[in-house]
C-alpha cells in the first residue's frame, strides 16, 4: 500500500511538470506543427532481479559464564560493578580463605605422612626379600652338605666292609688283586686308544658325508665309555693298592665302626638343618608378601592423600574468583561481609566481543540460510550495518513452527549490546536472466502493461509481460524489447504510439549512480 501511494504521488508530480513544459513549448507553435513531448529516458538491462529480504532478529551474548565457587565463605572483596568490562584472569571477587589455608596445611601434612609410610613399607619389603634370598642360598649349601655327609657315610661303610673282608685274606691275594687291576687298566687304555682312533675315522667320514650324525655321536659315546672304563680301572687299581697297604698295616675295626657312626650322625644333622632352612624360607616369603600388601595399602593411602591435597588446593583457588575470559559483568549476587552459600552464581559474565543475532524464520525462509555463509546485519538503533556469519541453522522447528537461526557478528569495540533489535538482510534472486526496466517506465495502455521505446525522437508503444515488479525495477518479457533499448521513464503519460519526443534526460556526474545504472542485476528491498 505504501509503495502504491508513493508511486501515485510521483506520477501526479510528473504529469504536472510535463503539462507545464508542454504548454510553454506550444505557445509559439502553429496549429499545423506536430507537438514534441519532452521526456526522460533510461536503458533496458539484461540481468537478474534481486532484492534484500529483511528478517527481524535480537542480539544475544555469544556466551554467558556463571561463576559459582564451590565453597561456603564470607565475601571479603568485590572488585567490579555490574556492567564493567573485564579481562581474562582478572580478579573479580575474594572470599575468606582462612579455614581453607588450614585445611590445605593439614592435607599436605597427611600426604607427607603417607609418603613416609610407603618408605618404611618398602624398606621392610627389601629386608624380607634379603632374608628370603639368604635362606635360599643357605638351602643350596645345605643340599651340598647333605650329599657330602652321605658320601662320607657310604665311604665309611665301605671302608669297614673292606677291612672286615680283607682281614682274613693274605698278602698274596692282595698282590694278585693289584696285578689284575693293573692288567685291567692296560686293557682299558688300549680300548680307549682304539675308541679314539675309531672316533677320528668317523669324524673324517662324517666330514666327507659318508656316515650320519648319529653314527658319529655313537663313536663319540664309545670314547666316553672307554674313558669311563679307564677311570674305573684306575679307581680299581687305586683301591687294590690301598687294600694292599691296609693289609700290610694292622686293622682297627672298632675305629672304622666309630667312623661309620660319626658319618651317619653328620648326615642326619645335615638333613635336619635343611628342614629348618626350608621353614625359614617359607617364613621369609610370607614376610615378603605381607610387606608387598603393606606397600599396596600405603600407595592407596598416598593416592587418597594426593587427591585430598588437590581438592584443598582447588577450594583455596576458588576463594579468588577470576574471569575465565574477557567479557562484561551481566549480574552480581553478594556484597562484602555477606556469606556466600554456593547456591547461585556470585557473578555472571557475558562474552561481548562477538554477539549472536538470533532470528526465528519460517520454513520458506529457511532455505536462505546455510551455516558458514555471510549475511548483512543492520542495527537500526545505532544506525550500523555489518557482515555476520551464519553459525547455526536449526534442523527442527520450535513449538511455534519457526526455525531459530544464529548469525555471529563481531563486536570488538563493544558498541553493540545484547538484547537490541537487528535485521538480517538476505539478498534474494527473484527472477533470473530477464529484461529489467525501471518500474516507473511501465504503464497500462488499453489494459496491458506497456513501455514507450524512444528511437529517432519517436516514441513506440511496446506491450510487455510483467514477470515480477519491485519498487525500483521490474522484470519483463517482450519480443520488441532488447538489452540496451532506450525507454521513457518521465513523460510517458503524455505520449501516444508514434508521438514525437525530445530526450531531456540530464547526464548524471555522480560516479556511484552511473555504476548503479550499469549494474546488470537490479531489485528492491522488502520492508
Amino acid at each position: 500500500m505504501k509503495k502504491d501511494t508513493l508511486r501515485v504521488i510521483g506520477v501526479l508530480a510528473c504529469c504536472i511538470t510535463f503539462v507545464f513544459l508542454a504548454a510553454c513549448q506550444s505557445t509559439d507553435v502553429g496549429t499545423d506543427t506536430e507537438e514534441v513531448v519532452p521526456v526522460e529516458t533510461s536503458l533496458v538491462n539484461a540481468g537478474s532481479l534481486t532484492g534484500n529480504q529483511s528478517i527481524s532478529a535480537t542480539t544475544e551474548a555469544l556466551s554467558e559464564v556463571a561463576l559459582t565457587p564451590s565453597i561456603n565463605a564470607e565475601i571479603m572483596e568485590v572488585r567490579v560493578d555490574k556492567g564493567d568490562t573485564v579481562e581474562e584472569g582478572q580478579v573479580l571477587a575474594v572470599l575468606d580463605d582462612t579455614d581453607l589455608q588450614h585445611a590445605l596445611e593439614q592435607e599436605r601434612a597427611a600426604y607427607e605422612r603417607a609418603k613416609s609410610t610407603i618408605t618404611m613399607a618398602e624398606a621392610g619389603e627389601r629386608g624380607a626379600q634379603a632374608n628370603a634370598e639368604q635362606s635360599r642360598v643357605a638351602l643350596e649349601n645345605a643340599d651340598h652338605a647333605i650329599n657330602q655327609a652321605r658320601e662320607q657315610y657310604e665311604q665309611a661303610q665301605t671302608n669297614l666292609k673292606q677291612a672286615k673282608e680283607n682281614q682274613g685274606n693274605s698278602m698274596e691275594q692282595a698282590e694278585r688283586s693289584v696285578a689284575s687291576a693293573e692288567r685291567s687298566l692296560e686293557t682299558a687304555k688300549r680300548g680307549l686308544e682304539t675308541a679314539e682312533r675309531e672316533r677320528d675315522r668317523s669324524q673324517q667320514l662324517f666330514d666327507n658325508g659318508l656316515i650320519s650324525k648319529q653314527e658319529l655321536e655313537q663313536a663319540e659315546e664309545a670314547v666316553e665309555d672307554a674313558k669311563d672304563n679307564v677311570q674305573s680301572a684306575e679307581d680299581s687299581l687305586s683301591d687294590a693298592e690301598d687294600n694292599l697297604e691296609e693289609i700290610q698295616q694292622e686293622y682297627d675295626i672298632e675305629l672304622l665302626e666309630s667312623d661309620v657312626e660319626q658319618a651317619r650322625l653328620q648326615w642326619e644333622e645335615a638333613k635336619d638343618a635343611k628342614k629348618e632352612l626350608q621353614t625359614s624360607i617359607d617364613s621369609a616369603e610370607a614376610a615378603v608378601d605381607e610387606a608387598g600388601g603393606s606397600i599396596d595399602d600405603a600407595n592407596a593411602a598416598l593416592e587418597q592423600a594426593r587427591i585430598a591435597v588437590e581438592q584443598a588446593e582447588e577450594n583455596l583457588a576458588d576463594a579468588v574468583v577470576r574471569a575465565p575470559t574477557s567479557g562484561k559483568v551481566l549480574d552480581m549476587n553478594g556484597e562484602p561481609g555477606e556469606m556466600y552459600g554456593g547456591q547461585e552464581p556470585i557473578l555472571t559474565l557475558g562474552e561481548l566481543n562477538a554477539l549472536h543475532a538470533v532470528a526465528n524464520v519460517t520454513p520458506n525462509q529457511l532455505t536462505l540460510f546455510e551455516e558458514g555463509n555471510e549475511v548483512s546485519v543492520r542495527f537500526p538503533s545505532v544506525e550500523t550495518e555489518t557482515t555476520g556469519t551464519v553459525t547455526h541453522v536449526a534442523s527442527t522447528a520450535d513449538e511455534n513452527g519457526m526455525f531459530p537461526v544464529e548469525v555471529q557478528v563481531s563486536n570488538a569495540d563493544q558498541s553493540l549490546r545484547a538484547g537490541i533489535h537487528a535485521e538480517l538482510l538476505i539478498e534474494e534472486t527473484y527472477v533470473k536472466d530477464s529484461l529489467l526496466v525501471p518500474t516507473e517506465a511501465v504503464i497500462t495502455m488499453e489494459g496491458e502493461p506497456s513501455v514507450f521505446v524512444a528511437e529517432d525522437n519517436t516514441a513506440e508503444l511496446v506491450s510487455v509481460e510483467v514477470i515480477r515488479e519491485e519498487s525500483d525495477y521490474t522484470a519483463v518479457r517482450a519480443d520488441d524489447l532488447a538489452d540496451g533499448s532506450t525507454i521513457v521513464v518521465r513523460g510517458q503519460y503524455f505520449l501516444t504510439d508514434g508521438a514525437a519526443v525530445e530526450d531531456v534526460t540530464e547526464i548524471e556526474d555522480d560516479s556511484e549512480e552511473a555504476e548503479e545504472a550499469a549494474e546488470p542485476d537490479a531489485g528492491g528491498e522488502d520492508a
